[in-house]
């Protein structure tokens, strides 16, 4: 069976009420939601339960405010997903985290970087290098490395490839988020890549990103 694609008509659809847009819109919108938990949960301490008990916490949460939604497009419906799951997040690391340390050391697993590869164009920007294409385990190994640095990035850096790539926002979404203005956000984010794949190669490249998020 083929996913569902999150489009502005299905979007716009769920303002009729229809409990059944609802639940293919919410379907659509489970493996992005489950990407924007992971990206912002450090993963040498987050536990896969308690990734997984906030990726459900946020599609009820995003099910009941359904009817709230303001701008009724699919960049409208992330940008409002992305609200939804930062706070949930950051609710559980205040309050959760540190009791659930003790559970060991978390990897990713197989589902997690199967919808980040099919969802995020980071993998291609990372490794936009020209030389030739990655081969699959070249791309898992990659995810596993990347999800693992993001750690180690300054905040700022962070939340703007998190909201860029994982959350999937516009700039104009991404400024309005982080209170800039949408040329400074553009700049962040080319810093925060550039730093980020600094990290992975261990030496500065030359970057040429091609998405809305810069532009």
């Amino acid at each position: 069976m083929q996913p569902v694609a999150i489009s502005d008509d299905l979007v716009a659809a769920v303002g009729g009420g229809d409990p059944n847009v609802q639940g293919r819109l919410l379907e659509a919108l489970a493996p992005q939601v489950r990407i924007m938990v992971n990206a912002r949960l450090n993963p040498t301490i987050a536990q896969t339960q308690l990734a997984e008990d906030l990726v459900q916490e946020s599609l009820v949460a995003l099910r009941e405010s359904l009817a709230s939604l303001e701008r009724r497009t699919a960049a409208g419906l992330r940008a409002f997903a992305s609200t939804i799951v930062s706070r949930r997040v950051t609710d559980a690391l205040r309050d959760k985290l540190r009791t659930e340390r003790r559970g060991g050391l978390r990897s990713l697993d197989s589902q997690v970087l199967c919808d980040l590869s099919a969802a995020t164009p980071l993998w291609a920007v990372l490794s936009a290098s020209g030389a030739s294409p990655l081969t699959q385990l070249d791309h898992i190994s990659l995810q596993h490395r990347v999800m693992s640095e993001l750690a180690s990035l300054k905040p700022e850096h962070r939340e703007a490839i998190t909201l860029a790539f994982f959350d999937q926002l516009e700039t104009r979404d991404i400024a309005q988020r982080l209170g800039i203005s949408r040329p400074a956000a553009s700049m962040l984010l080319i810093r925060a890549i550039k730093t980020l794949r600094r990290n992975l190669t261990g030496h500065s490249e030359v970057i040429s990103i091609n998405n809305d998020q810069t532009r």
